[in-house]
């Protein structure tokens, strides 16, 4: 009789927790969800493309074409790919490639090309590039408004290689009949010139950036050991077959001039002197740790070295001060250089590590340094795009070098705010295409620079409000070729800037047209989120999507002053126009000012008194004005649109981490909010108050936890809790050790722990997770490499042997960011079942598995 009631126990028990994922996972009307996109705006400005996207059902999914008038002239059920030519015609790619629809939207007539494959678009010169598939051949034909005429066309088995030039300028073919060399072809002039100097097959081809260049390899795409590499110069036709070591891997070529290339050569320095497969050896010297750990199996020792070919003095250097160096080039017989492993230093992850950057003269073989131990490149510095200007920020001061004259030009003191939230600390870095102007901001104002009369101007005067400044014109392809570390933003036309600001005190955009000292408005100080902004050719139409909390993308054309709307979101308005936020205003203890966004759940009656779920992260109220959908596949487990709708207060605190350390701050920010909203708003129940957070948002929940008895509930995932080992932990995402993080990154502790252990012992959450009374669960990925694991279960044990209700879930192939969708759904549910059981008082079959592994018997517990 015991026997068959513990296995009816036993079996009821399994019944229960393997029901626990089968909950409702439907959203209501979730047929009507759909979101709109600006997608194209055509060079003339007369016509433009909106896709419409259905979020549950996208064989829905479909576009609208409009002329600049905003007429409709067409709309059609598609989720395919399309693009307009300079002459306004609109192509149409199926989802497949294997179909070209034409569609001429002047005359509303289309015509469809079937049987495609290997498509290239060439949009500025009116082109189309493609594989017949039932005739096998190669063809390329122009679009015209009439007809369509066949420029060129080949069979397939007649031709051994063709490749398309990266700005799309030129078509280099060459035939089965290698004795017929080279053709290329100039797209713009359709002109063929044909080089018979070429008659080894090629199997790839690197067109250089910069100059007009193109290598051909008898390689294969990637496979870099080459044997040889033909330097072909298209624009004066010479051609130089450099012979290689076919053992050796190289970089990828460079030209330094018409007439010269640069690679590099990584050279096997001899096996390591002991067996990888048994042993790895990491030591305090290395200055490649990231390579080491990530690579621990390779047997070899390789260094890299610089091997430069100049065809004008027919010679060939191979400058061993080079070695280790990554390289640019600049000007005739000049590099820029940088090691970027340079020191032995990891506060900064890997290409944002310091690096002197020089200047290297080959002739002469000497240097010279520009900037001295410059950090994170890629956000300090800018190279210009003809390449006789760098600059770079160092301590707030903006420098102006002068590679030409190797002088330090000018410099500008941006007055650097450094309690300004990580969110609106950016800086432009852009140039002219001819290198008369460098355009940048200081706190206020968006500023120029004036290369030729070394003049700084104020462009736009932000007076005492601080803006965010965006340029929205078209930028170039890179000018240059190795641009991962170093940037040259450029801008293709500056004779008339589109230019956004963004009051961050009012939370209002605007965008002007900046023509001299001609300042046209086209969007005043709206309190709407603006997005995808397309213009054409000469300005004259502009068109851009409008959001906000409570209203989906709207897209409206803007057009010789006058504003129109395209296409408004047809979603039924009750699905959203019940939505209602209020902005927060507080401050931390150091007097910064900062905001809080608290949304309104549905059918709010002040009347009534409503939990509240608080969501902490960093600075959020820049989220204030998106638009956001209901679902149940979220990442991190959380969608604040089904809380809305199930009755709750949904409320996004900025957090800005200050001297006193992330945690405490976060602590003291969410607090101040929290008192400050509470005194605003008595619909919220102040004794029903959730807390959670994802990732940084993580570590901050376990700390503040671990400080107060605010919380009825809360949610962790994926976030660190134990700071000290966390710092002394290598992060394999990011291929650094994490104490650079710590001390830089989110976390800005601002100083290494041998500085100021207290520091980090004071904003550590496991040293204090025996105060934490609030119930928690926490949540990971099991293959998470930002966030160790390790960092979860430590946590589990701490709350285990302080005997504290805690639930801890592991989720096997999962990493940081969830991406199955079983199991995006399945948290997301737990989630709210955990909010649902404790906020709520929700006890059904939904919650009780919470009841279940949270209830620790009195009986099973040792008393002293």
């Amino acid at each position: 009789m015991i026997t068959k009631t513990l296995n009816f126990i036993c079996i009821s028990i399994l019944v229960l927790l393997s029901n626990l994922t089968c909950y409702s996972q439907v959203i209501k009307d979730s047929i009507q969800y759909s979101k709109l996109d600006n997608t194209l705006l055509s060079s003339s400005g007369k016509f433009s493309v909106i896709n419409k996207y259905f979020l549950f059902d996208s064989k829905r999914d479909s576009i609208f074409v409009y002329n600049s008038n905003g007429k409709l002239l067409l709309v059609k059920p598609t989720n395919n790919r399309y693009e307009f030519l300079k002459n306004d015609i609109l192509i149409d790619l199926n989802s497949t490639e294997t179909e070209i629809d034409i569609f001429d939207p002047n005359t509303s007539k289309s015509k469809t090309i079937f049987n495609v494959t290997e498509v290239q678009i060439i949009n500025n010169y009116n082109l189309v590039f493609y594989l017949d598939t039932k005739t096998q051949d190669y063809k390329l034909i122009k679009i015209l408004a009439s007809d369509i005429q066949e420029i060129w066309s080949s069979p397939k088995d007649l031709i051994n290689f063709t490749s398309i030039s990266n700005d799309k300028k030129h078509l280099l073919i060459q035939y089965s009949d290698l004795n017929k060399g080279i053709e290329l072809t100039n797209l713009e002039s359709l002109k063929k010139t044909i080089n018979t100097g070429i008659i080894t097959p090629i199997k790839s081809v690197i067109w250089d950036k910069k100059l007009p260049v193109v290598f051909l390899s008898p390689n294969k795409k990637h496979d870099t050991k080459f044997p040889n590499l033909t330097f072909f110069n298209y624009n004066s036709n010479l051609i130089k077959k450099q012979e290689l070591d076919s053992q050796i891997t190289y970089g990828v070529p460079e030209a330094i001039t018409q007439q010269s290339f640069k690679t590099l050569q990584y050279i096997n320095l001899g096996n390591k002197n002991y067996n990888t497969d048994k042993l790895q050896i990491w030591h305090t010297k290395d200055l490649k740790i990231n390579q080491s750990i990530n690579y621990p199996r390779i047997k070899r020792t390789e260094t890299n070295g610089h091997v430069i070919f100049n065809y004008k003095n027919q010679k060939v250097f191979q400058p061993d001060t080079l070695n280790e160096l990554m390289s640019i080039p600049l000007k005739e017989n000049t590099l820029l250089v940088f090691n970027p492993y340079q020191y032995n230093n990891y506060t900064y992850s890997n290409f944002a590590r310091h690096k002197d950057i020089k200047i290297y003269d080959i002739k002469k073989g000497d240097f010279s340094l520009i900037t001295k131990a410059q950090e994170n490149s890629f956000n300090t510095t800018s190279l210009s795009s003809k390449a006789n200007y760098f600059v770079y920020i160092k301590k707030g001061i903006i420098h102006f070098y002068n590679i030409e004259q190797r002088t330090l030009e000018n410099t500008f003191d941006l007055n650097k705010n450094h309690t300004e939230p990580i969110v609106y600390n950016t800086r432009l870095k852009y140039w002219s295409k001819d290198e008369r102007y460098f355009y940048f901001t200081s706190t206020q104002n968006l500023m120029q620079y004036d290369t030729k009369n070394k003049v700084f101007k104020v462009l736009i005067d932000g007076g005492n409000t601080n803006y965010r400044y965006k340029i929205l014109n078209s930028q170039s392809l890179n000018f240059h070729n190795q641009t991962s570390q170093i940037p040259s933003n450029t801008i293709l036309d500056n004779r008339k800037l589109l230019i956004q600001s963004y009051n961050i005190k009012e939370a209002t955009t605007s965008i002007l047209l900046l023509e001299g000292n001609k300042k046209t408005p086209i969007i005043d100080n709206t309190t709407d989120q603006i997005s995808n902004v397309k213009y054409s050719n000469d300005f004259n139409t502009i068109t851009y999507s409008l959001e906000n909390f409570n209203k989906p993308i709207s897209v409206y054309s803007y057009q010789n002053g006058k504003t129109r709307l395209l296409l408004e979101n047809s979603m039924p308005k009750n699905l959203y126009a019940w939505k209602k936020q209020k902005i927060v205003s507080f401050k931390d203890k150091f007097d910064n000012s900062l905001k809080g966004i608290l949304f309104y759940p549905k059918d709010f009656d002040q009347n009534k008194k409503y939990p509240m779920i608080t969501y902490t992260y960093e600075i959020q109220n820049y989220t204030a004005k998106q638009f956001t959908y209901p679902s149940y596949q979220n990442g991190d487990g959380f969608n604040k649109e089904l809380y809305l709708e199930k009755g709750y207060f949904v409320f996004y605190p900025d957090v800005l981490t200050t001297k006193q350390g992330p945690g405490l701050s976060a602590l003291n920010c969410v607090e101040e909010s929290i008192k400050t909203v509470l005194k605003q708003e008595k619909a919220i129940n102040k004794d029903k108050i959730g807390l959670i957070g994802y990732s940084f948002g993580g570590y901050t929940t376990n700390f503040i936890v671990s400080q107060t008895n605010l919380f009825k509930a809360a949610v962790s995932g994926s976030g660190i809790s134990d700071v000290i080992s966390f710092n002394f932990l290598y992060n394999e995402a990011y291929s650094t050790p994490n104490y650079g993080k710590l001390e830089n990154d989110q976390f800005n502790m601002q100083k290494p722990f041998k500085q100021d252990k207290e520091l980090y012992l004071l904003n550590s959450p496991i040293l204090y997770a025996e105060n934490i009374n609030t119930p928690l669960m926490s949540f990971t990925g099991k293959e998470d490499k930002v966030v160790n694991p390790k960092q979860q279960e430590q946590l589990f044990m701490a709350m285990l042997s302080n005997n504290k209700p805690h639930i801890s879930l592991f989720y096997e192939n999962e990493e940081h960011s969830f991406r199955h969708k079983e199991n995006q759904v399945d948290l997301t549910n737990r989630i709210m079942n955990w909010f649902d059981y404790y906020l709520k008082d929700i006890n059904t079959n939904e919650t009780h598995w919470i009841k279940y592994y949270t209830t620790i018997e009195k009986e099973s517990l040792l008393t002293n």
